[in-house]
């Protein structure tokens, strides 16, 4: 079964509280400012320190060639960082950023088990209620999704699986009683390949007596210790907790005040939430050794470097271009061979690869298909193979290049677009931006615009002067540049590809204006900054650059045509500088710096109730609502602190708040009233370790919307198969119709018909739509479905999302086993001659016990009427149906934890003469000779 990423409820994000769900080891940081918890252990912290460890175990069985081994004994004692471990390895040339952008995907996917409708309620995912094989078994589904994705080069996807997977591992020390039964080590079966969990409680056994204290010792029945039998305590009434049975206990835990009450969860070391909260540190403990004993088991099913990426250890993410082909851009073409060259001669010299070399051709009315490799001459040969050829006029498929390139290109990289004609198809201009906001990817156009190619661009008289308009406003909300140039001069002015692939660049202040005149614009230079780089482009007929003490400063200066690069290196004068302009025209002004202290930040709904913590907002925030603005410094030493963080609107005054540190190594926090509407930019503050001023820009610009929209996916996709997704949006502030639009980046047939949604405010809409990939397609490759929510009315609303599917073979042969209904017991009977008035006080009861291994996930009725309840029963599951005479038949279905479905038909007795035979009654279970696969995952 993959997670299902169900949404949070709607009230979440306005009220910030949730229905209370199944409790686990705090979520993360936030929690301990919720329920004071300041001594305890949380997902996160366990989470961080063991990727921390398996990250600098690799790094040390993998030396750089070029700089000093690393040594064990340097890191004893000593609280591990991911800025201080890649500063050992790498030196002063790679940024951690990607490193700690890829911690945090893992922390958030590892809370979110806790937050998401769909597994935060699922004993299964937290090893409650007794399901611990079935608990075990969902992991080994899990990771082998996890290898899938690692093959397919599905990195952020692996990242995902991979937090959900030391969720649930880390719950089994923290919610079952195998620290009470004494060991002190961990569980030598669990997550292990060809093994399982056995010596478990059955239905019958007692595991708990009565406790009335907070703090519960000795609660466990000392028979259960004794034949060392595993249990686990049930949460709420979902499944309902038999008597005598042990729960999970705290105060949101109501199966507590029923027998046995109390509970046994050691989640945190506080009484409050922790009936054995004295063994809270021992569960912790063994929690982050078995963390630590799955990544090394995980390090070992796939390469070094593979296991690298997934954690985003790697010296820059990738090396993007999008190339237009059009018989105009030979020279285009060439200079991007060129640099391209170049950059690769100086990754080879010092060893920092990108992860990935990624090329999306683009002409009309064609456009990629993407190449994308970690091989550099795989990728020089691309480019070789590249030719300029027809489209002899514009304008050309230049955004739908550049959606592929988004998509398949990793976070915080930058995508460089080579073209000399408009976008034919600027009606993917939402979609864009709303990729570029979500993966904080920047985007830079170098366009080409030559006289001298009128005859080959037949229609360039034709076009409007403002047609690039486009192109820079995607630049500017990037974070990126938009340079305009001629044939002579793309090869040198293409050189800000080389400024800007360096993985450790800053923004210091970026503008795009239509302003002519003169004007003054301010920027800060820092102890950190190594060097800067000023890009004037545009209509600039004088500039002076002044430090701080008022000298004008040329430094190394290139111009050519409307374009100008000046750089400064080390030593640099530190403070203001500034830059006087006179314009006479539209002009752009990027500054950049290259220096390891920079910045990440996320927004995040306090979520209160079982599982205190803070919500990651993996998309747009919601306008208008409060937040918690959550800012990651990295690469700050210790003698230096962040004191504001800025967001400043698109139209509207600045929001200056102050930041708090967040008891989390790197991690500040400030409090949003209101997400501001629409665009808005972000920026922090601080000061060195001198008493310096120092400022550090978001590269791309935020965007909040008024509507969230997610994509849900049970099961994996398969050639030729109809694949059912699920999709929901939720309307805030005010009533909305939305249009919605359905694409795939690989041009898969899919059901794009959805009707027109209409929402009220806070309310919630679900459609079904399903995607058929061929059935020649090739297997473990992903394809992305993207999902686009725009307001009917004229009106600049609209959201965003993307999930990636990864397409695997079906097995030739499925390796599973039809779920075996047996009867157990049953009681009362439905005599013929019953008459009809007389139905409903006669009652029929039956226990059938139901043989799955992958255990069942649900049980309803699908025809007849009464009450069914389903749960464990030592390897087995039973299923109790009860009704009444008015309904003596019933249809039960079934859903194991692989999506499989199967039917039990039962009918009541009709007599009570023979209720010790059992094979001759009619209270016969009858399994479908075929039941029905609905996406099933595979072994």
């Amino acid at each position: 079964m993959a997670i299902s990423y169900t949404m949070l409820l709607p009230l979440l994000l306005l009220m910030a509280a949730v229905t209370p769900g199944s409790h686990s080891f705090f979520p993360n940081f936030w929690s301990k400012f919720l329920s004071f918890t300041w001594g305890s252990y949380t997902h996160q912290d366990l989470t961080e320190e063991a990727i921390l460890n398996i990250t600098l175990q690799i790094l040390l069985d993998n030396p750089h060639s070029l700089r000093p081994a690393l040594k064990a004994q340097d890191f004893q004692g000593k609280t591990l960082t991911a800025d201080a471990i890649l500063a050992a390895y790498f030196g002063e040339e790679v940024s951690p950023r990607q490193f700690r952008a890829s911690l945090r995907q893992i922390v958030s996917a590892n809370a979110n088990m806790d937050f998401l409708n769909g597994t935060r309620d699922d004993p299964l995912c937290h090893f409650d209620s007794e399901r611990l094989k079935q608990g075990n078994r969902l992991l080994l589904r899990m990771r082998d999704q996890l290898l899938v994705s690692v093959k397919a080069k599905e990195y952020e996807g692996a990242r995902d699986r991979l937090g959900q997977i030391l969720h649930s591992l880390q719950d089994f020390y923290s919610h079952t009683n195998w620290v009470e039964m004494g060991n002190t080590d961990i569980h030598p079966d669990l997550a292990t390949p060809g093994r399982d969990i056995h010596s478990i409680a059955g239905l019958s056994d007692q595991t708990c007596t009565d406790c009335t204290e907070l703090s519960c010792k000795n609660n466990i029945v000392p028979a259960i210790e004794k034949r060392q039998l595993l249990t686990s305590g049930y949460y709420g009434d979902l499944p309902k907790k038999p008597q005598g049975k042990c729960s999970h206990g705290g105060p949101f835990d109501d199966s507590r005040l029923f027998s046995a009450r109390g509970g046994i969860n050691k989640d945190t070391a506080v009484s409050l939430f922790s009936p054995h909260h004295f063994l809270h540190q021992i569960a912790a403990e063994l929690a982050l050794k078995a963390s630590i004993k799955f990544l090394n088991e995980l390090r070992n099913e796939v390469t070094d470097r593979d296991m690298l990426r997934i954690l985003g250890v790697s010296a820059s993410p990738a090396l993007s271009f999008v190339m237009d082909t059009t018989g105009s851009m030979g020279e285009e073409i060439t200079t991007a061979r060129l640099q391209s060259r170049h950059i690769i001669q100086h990754q080879r010299q010092t060893l920092l690869y990108p992860d990935f070399y990624i090329l999306v051709p683009f002409n009309d009315p064609n456009y990629g298909p993407v190449y994308k490799t970690s091989d550099p001459d795989e990728f020089l040969h691309y480019l070789d193979n590249l030719q300029a050829l027809g489209g002899g006029d514009e304008p050309e498929m230049c955004l739908s290049a550049l959606q592929l390139a988004l998509i398949h290109t990793p976070p915080n990289s930058e995508i460089f677009v080579f073209t000399d004609a408009s976008s034919k198809d600027a009606h993917l201009r939402s979609s864009v931006e709303a990729l570029i906001q979500e993966r904080k990817i920047k985007v830079s156009f170098l366009v080409t615009e030559d006289p001298s190619r009128a005859r080959v661009r037949s229609r360039r008289e034709l076009l409007t002067p403002d047609r690039f308009d486009l192109y820079a406003n995607l630049s500017e909300i990037s974070g990126g540049q938009i340079i305009f140039t001629n044939n002579q001069d793309i090869p040198a002015v293409s050189e800000v590809i080389s400024e800007s692939v360096h993985f450790d660049v800053v923004t210091l202040f970026h503008k795009q204006s239509m302003e002519r005149g003169n004007s003054v614009h301010e920027f800060q230079v820092d102890d950190f900054m190594r060097s800067i780089c000023l890009f004037i482009n545009g209509d600039v007929s004088t500039f002076n650059i002044l430090d701080p003490a008022g000298q004008i400063q040329n430094g190394n200066r290139q111009s050519n045509g409307k374009f100008t690069r000046v750089s400064f290196k080390h030593p640099l004068p530190k403070g203001r500088w500034r830059i006087q302009m006179k314009t006479t025209g539209p002009h752009t002004l990027h500054i950049q710096g290259r220096s390891l202290v920079d910045f990440l930040y996320y927004f995040g709904v306090p979520v209160n109730g079982s599982h205190p913590g803070l919500y990651k907002l993996s998309n747009q925030p919601v306008s208008g609502v409060s937040a918690i603005l959550v800012v990651d410094a990295i690469g700050l030493p210790d003698s230096a602190h962040l004191d504001h963080v800025t967001i400043t609107p698109a139209k509207g005054v600045p929001l200056k708040l102050e930041l708090e540190p967040a008891n989390q190594t790197g991690l500040l926090v400030a409090q949003v009233g209101q997400v501001p509407f629409g665009d808005f930019s972000i920026g922090v503050s601080g000061q060195d370790g001198k008493g310096s001023a120092f400022l550090r820009e978001a590269p791309q610009h935020g965007k909040s919307a008024e509507c969230v929209v997610e994509i849900t996916n049970e099961y994996p996709l398969m050639p030729g198969e109809m694949h059912w997704l699920s999709l929901s949006i939720t309307s805030y502030g005010t009533s909305h119709c939305y249009i919605i639009t359905l694409s795939n980046d690989r041009g898969y047939n899919m059901n794009t018909t959805i009707p027109r949604i209409f929402t009220d405010v806070n309310e919630t809409h679900e459609a079904k739509f399903w995607i058929q990939a061929p059935d020649e397609a090739e297997t473990d490759t992903t394809v992305a479905v993207t999902a686009q929510a725009e307001a009917c009315e004229d009106k600049p609303q609209s959201c965003f999302t993307l999930i990636p599917l990864i397409l695997v073979a079906r097995p030739e042969v499925y390796s599973l086993h039809s779920p075996v209904c047996s009867l157990v017991s049953y009681s009362g009977s439905c005599p013929l001659s019953l008459p009809p008035r007389l139905c409903q006080q006669h009652q029929w009861h039956s226990v059938v016990h139901i043989s799955d291994s992958d255990g069942v996930k649900s049980a309803q009725i699908l025809s007849g009427f009464g009450s069914i309840s389903y749960g464990p029963d030592g390897t087995l599951e039973r299923v109790e149906y009860s009704s009444n005479c008015c309904f003596p038949r019933a249809e039960i279905l079934l859903m194991n934890y692989r999506g499989a479905t199967s039917s039990c038909h039962l009918s009541a007795p009709s007599n009570t003469s023979n209720l010790g035979q059992c094979t001759n009654w009619i209270l016969l279970v009858i399994m479908y000779c075929s039941f029905l696969v609905n996406y099933l995952l595979y072994i």
